[in-house]
């Protein structure tokens, strides 16, 4: 990935994570060459905005916690995680060493801890247990391991009776050219993880779909 980083210098996003089908993963050059690379500016986008309100209703890590929000970028949204759950430690990691250091830049003073972490490749070194764990537009990006990732996170990294959320948008079957051969839809996604869901919330069911859904994970009864 190396080589082809040095190749690009486009200021589209797409041409650094997914571009006519093929998956290209520079999102280390992406974060050095766009300020903001995926539109999010502040994360105030309605998606956020309800994941928050999901959130706030099941009064997860209201008193305290652990939270781990993978994929956080710059971390916009893990700052708005941080003002909504004061109380709580949350850590947010990103694969892309430069992303994490505009985080800790920017938000480092608000108590959040930010670490580079591959996590297709160290997800199972995680070895503490987290009241919840964030993925927010991530799936696309480990999509050949998400089944395999997102389970393990939910059974072995979650506490019992802890929290997934996952923030995700789909996209119409003909605009679709990545990864459609393993999910397409949000039905789909939802058959792959072996947590309960608890609510879901879905938007722009005809366009750019959206889902953002709230797992738990029930401990098993003996």
């Amino acid at each position: 990935m190396g080589g082809l980083e040095k190749q690009i210098k486009s200021k589209d996003y797409h041409d650094y994570v997914i571009k006519d089908g093929k998956f290209i993963g520079a999102f280390e050059e992406m974060y050095r060459n766009i300020d903001d690379p995926w539109y999010h500016g502040d994360a105030t986008a309605i998606q956020y905005d309800l994941a928050l309100y999901l959130i706030g209703r099941f009064r997860i890590c209201g008193g305290g916690g652990l939270v781990l929000d993978i994929g956080c970028g710059k971390g916009a949204f893990t700052a708005r995680l941080k003002q909504q759950m004061p109380k709580a430690h949350i850590l947010g990691v990103d694969i892309a060493p430069a992303a994490i250091k505009k985080a800790e830049q920017k938000y480092g003073n608000l108590g959040i801890e930010f670490k580079a972490i591959d996590i297709q490749k160290e997800y199972k070194n995680i070895t503490e247990k987290f009241d919840l764990i964030v993925m927010s537009h991530l799936m696309w990006y480990i999509l050949p391991n998400f089944r395999a990732i997102v389970n393990h996170l939910g059974k072995e990294v979650l506490k019992d009776d802890g929290h997934l959320l996952v923030n995700q948008a789909f996209y119409k079957s003909e605009e679709q050219k990545y990864g459609k051969e393993i999910i397409s839809t949000v039905e789909e996604m939802l058959s792959l993880i072996r947590l309960e869901v608890i609510e879901m919330i879905e938007i722009n069911r005809l366009s750019n779909h959206g889902a953002i859904v709230l797992f738990k994970n029930r401990p098993s009864k003996i």
